[in-house]
């Protein structure tokens, strides 16, 4: 089964080490809430800012390795035998970026998160294709974090340690004018490769469609 999407809007963003981000402020003007989103959560704030086309509605994220930094805390305080931190254990889930950004534009909506290593972006796109079926307009995000401490001793292939790809999909009956395939930005994690290709490409075409194979 194939189904194609219409790309209405995208956003990404790359970093080769962490991303500044100077809107945040701006983008949760209240300091308390901000405080509390990760550093993915901040990521998904500022895609969502830059995308069109999309007032709420259903989100599809997905990452191969979720909040990274949390779960690197959580290691260390188990390793020193100290007190897990309440806010560590809170935010470790692999939807937790997706859902801070669902209460704070109080979107109601189905959310749902995937993490299936190297074949993620493929993943939501799929997910996204099957969703669309409904003939509403979804949010499909993917994300990697993985600026943390000691990351040199385990990473030799991934030279953009911070990262996160927007696309705004909806479905067509029209043919395909964009192939889907992975980014030719070497240094890319694989498990957004796909999504940014098409958000890198999708601005060059009048109507921007892909096809999915389900």
């Amino acid at each position: 089964m194939k189904v194609n999407l219409e790309i209405l809007s995208s956003a990404y963003l790359l970093g080769e080490k962490s991303l500044e981000l100077p809107r945040i402020k701006e983008l949760v003007p209240h300091m308390m809430t901000r405080r509390r989103l990760t550093k993915a959560a901040k990521i998904c704030v500022e895609l969502l800012s830059r995308v069109e086309h999309f007032e709420g509605g259903r989100i599809l994220c997905g990452s191969a390795f979720g909040e990274l930094e949390t779960t690197a805390n959580i290691l260390k305080a188990i390793h020193d035998e100290q007190p897990l931190s309440p806010t560590d254990f809170q935010n470790s889930v692999y939807n937790t970026a997706v859902s801070y950004l669902s209460i704070l534009y109080h979107n109601h909506n189905e959310i749902l998160t995937l993490s299936c290593g190297d074949k993620t972006a493929r993943s939501v796109l799929k997910a996204g294709a099957l969703k669309a079926l409904d003939g509403d307009i979804l949010l499909l995000l993917c994300f990697e974090t993985l600026d943390i401490a000691g990351i040199e001793q385990v990473n030799h292939c991934i030279n953009y340690l911070e990262s996160g790809v927007a696309l705004v999909v909806k479905v067509t009956e029209e043919k395909a004018t964009l192939s889907l395939q992975k980014s030719e930005l070497a240094g890319v994690p694989n498990s957004i490769s796909e999504m940014l290709h098409v958000a890198q490409n999708a601005p060059a075409f009048e109507r921007a469609i892909i096809e999915v194979n389900l």
